[in-house]
């Protein structure tokens, strides 16, 4: 769905696993502490309950060691812990390209991450080199609620006057995408960076995408997006 002139009312992007491949970065560091705290969570539990979540959000939600405690300061040692791993972070094919060309034709955009905003600044600005182009930026400290709650994406959209439903935005884990559908957004893309096609599309997206070069994404920055991206 797209605004009158064709291209979409704004661009919605999350941050880690969508810009850049993070996921290693987040993944060592939830093994860290789950080591800490002596917790038993195995890959498929962690991808299904965790990952792509505030850290903060989901801990509240899961009874383990950490029930009773401060998660507002977890969340804050997690986050340092993974600021020494930046070196891991590589970025997604085609980010910054499609970042310049959305914006280069006119199309607002947003970034909504479940990161912090030194994490966020960090990751836009010397990492891609694109944070002059981010109209808006939502971090896991201006919410109440993190993904899969549409708080994030609805705040993005008011804050760049854009209709949700005019509005593509893109996301690499379900929680994103089901934040994504609850807020409304018009054009649900995965992108399967760290999730498989079939999760995704499991999760309600409309079509997937295996990179931000994708040509369904070029095109929609054009306003030529006639026929959906092919499922991968």
């Amino acid at each position: 769905m797209t605004g009158s002139s064709g291209r979409p009312a704004g661009l919605l992007l999350d941050l880690d696993g969508t810009l850049v491949l993070s996921e290693p970065v987040h993944r060592l560091t939830w093994r860290h502490f789950f080591d800490v705290w002596g917790a038993e969570v195995d890959d498929s539990e962690y991808e299904r309950t965790f990952m792509g979540r505030r850290a903060r959000d989901v801990l509240a939600a899961v009874s383990g060691p950490w029930t009773g405690r401060n998660l507002g300061a977890i969340q804050a040692e997690m986050l340092a812990h993974a600021q020494t791993l930046g070196h891991a972070v590589e970025t997604v094919p085609g980010a910054a390209a499609l970042i310049r060309q959305v914006t280069d034709a006119g199309v607002p955009l947003a970034v909504v991450t479940s990161a912090g905003p030194a994490w966020a600044d960090e990751v836009l600005g010397p990492v891609l080199g694109v944070r002059d182009r981010v109209s808006v930026l939502v971090t896991g400290e201006d919410v109440v609620m993190g993904k899969p709650s549409p708080e994030g994406y609805l705040r993005a959209c008011e804050g760049l006057g854009a209709d949700p439903a005019g509005c593509a935005g893109v996301e690499d884990s379900a929680s994103g995408i089901r934040a994504l559908l609850a807020a409304g957004i018009g054009d649900v893309v995965g992108i399967t960076t760290t999730s498989s096609a079939a999760d995704l599309l499991a999760a309600g997206a409309h079509r997937t995408v295996a990179d931000l070069g994708d040509p369904w994404l070029v095109r929609l920055a054009a306003g030529r997006t006639e026929g959906p991206a092919v499922p991968r």
